[in-house]
């Protein structure tokens, strides 16, 4: 069989398990049209039809329905073959750069997981935010804050984020912070500086601008030109500081930190945290497993997040 043909059962099986051509695009990291023309390739192949494809889309055949365990079973016997023939060479190293700000401060708190399911893996960090350029010599995988990314690699979006004023529980009441205050004469505050070209993210000005607070007590205080300090300035009760709600969660949800003036005092950005890796690269076992877990983290995440909110709203 032609290779063609195995990339348009590929793109069968995808198709018929995600239930839809955009959906089957999105893992293999193609565009739709080159997944309907994977199909089409297919078709002609067996001189038969797979979808029914009207003004509404393209629904598949009942001839295609039945043959997905097929195929599934076909793809995990390939991928369990493969496996065995790599048995006995060493795990290659996962290499994947994000964020500084992120690896510190949201990153390392959910990493143990995947090491204590994954103990063989040999993680190699790269903390920082230069331009990566997929395929790449050097990375298998990058977490970006940003716009969604362009044609040319496969990017999963995360989760976005938010800004707003965090600080210590003692700080907050020393310095009576409450939601109806209009105005932070007298607290001591935390800028952090160069933080993103998201045009969402706000400062102080920002989200006094927003939130009717007067401007001419949001200017004074301190600067920071990393996140790290900043936040770890407000956890030891220096001050008041804008950060995102994801480098912030887990002091937060830990009590070291709180949102003095509420979860509705939040400015939510535009950008947004994704995986990127290239789409077609080969990957182990143990990248398969990594991009996953990624997966899985941000959906816990977001679950958690979501429900710390309510919390919060609540009064709790």
């Amino acid at each position: 069989m032609k290779l063609s043909h195995l990339n348009g059962l590929r793109a069968l099986e995808a198709t018929l398990r995600l239930g839809s051509f955009s959906a089957a695009a999105g893992e293999l990291g193609v565009t739709p049209a080159a997944v309907g023309q994977r199909v089409r390739v297919l078709e002609d192949y067996l001189g038969r039809p797979l979808f029914t494809r009207t003004s509404a889309g393209a629904a598949p055949t009942a001839e295609a329905r039945q043959v997905l365990p097929v195929l599934n079973t076909g793809f995990a016997a390939i991928a369990d073959g493969l496996e065995r023939l790599r048995a006995d060479q060493p795990a290659r190293p996962i290499r994947v750069t994000m964020p500084e700000s992120f690896a510190e401060n949201w990153f390392s708190w959910v990493l143990a997981g995947f090491s204590a399911a994954h103990p063989a893996a040999d993680l190699r960090l790269d903390a920082t935010n230069r331009d990566v350029a997929f395929p790449s010599d050097t990375l298998d995988f990058a977490i970006r804050y940003g716009r969604a990314p362009g044609e040319g690699v496969s990017a999963h979006r995360l989760f976005g984020d938010s800004v707003q004023p965090v600080c210590a529980p003692d700080f907050a009441r020393r310095h009576d912070l409450h939601p109806g205050r209009g105005d932070l004469t007298g607290v001591p505050l935390i800028h952090v500086m160069n933080r993103t070209g998201d045009p969402g993210w706000v400062g102080f000005d920002g989200w006094g601008r927003t939130f009717g607070v007067d401007p001419a007590t949001l200017t004074h205080g301190v600067r920071f030109s990393r996140t790290g300090s900043g936040l770890q300035g407000a956890i030891a009760g220096q001050g008041l500081v804008m950060a995102g709600l994801v480098e912030a969660f887990h002091a937060l949800r830990a009590g070291r930190l709180v949102l003095p003036f509420g979860p509705a005092r939040r400015v939510t950005t535009h950008y947004a945290y994704r995986l990127i890796h290239a789409p077609d690269a080969p990957q182990g076992r143990l990248h398969r497993a990594f991009h996953d877990w990624v997966l899985e983290s941000a959906t816990g995440y977001r679950q958690d997040r979501d429900a710390l909110l309510a919390a919060l709203a609540e009064g709790g």
